[in-house]
């Protein structure tokens, strides 16, 4: 097969000839953004941090995390969540 050039770059035919059948229809249009909307959903930003927990603590959400099929640091950072909340929430109420 005889190469040809595409955009100043030797290819074979059957690249161009792919190139040219890619469907772009579902592509929005990116010159009529209006009704577009950013930044729905909330995403607390994120601090790293340093704890030493107990080893036994952390084999345990290791085993319960792979049980949830979640990673273990992901399984910690929800039961901290969920405790802080209720901790608020039995605060607030005093």
């Amino acid at each position: 097969m005889k190469p040809i050039l595409f955009r100043g770059k030797k290819k074979s035919r059957s690249v161009a000839i792919r190139s040219q059948r890619i469907d772009t229809s579902e592509i929005p249009d990116l010159a009529n953004t209006t009704g577009w909307v950013r930044g729905l959903m909330y995403r607390p930003v994120l601090q790293p941090i340093s704890i030493r927990l107990p080893a036994p603590d952390i084999a345990t959400a290791q085993k319960l995390a792979r049980k949830k099929g979640i990673p273990y640091q992901t399984y910690i950072k929800t039961l901290l969540h969920d405790a802080l909340e209720r901790e608020l929430g039995t605060n607030s109420l005093r």
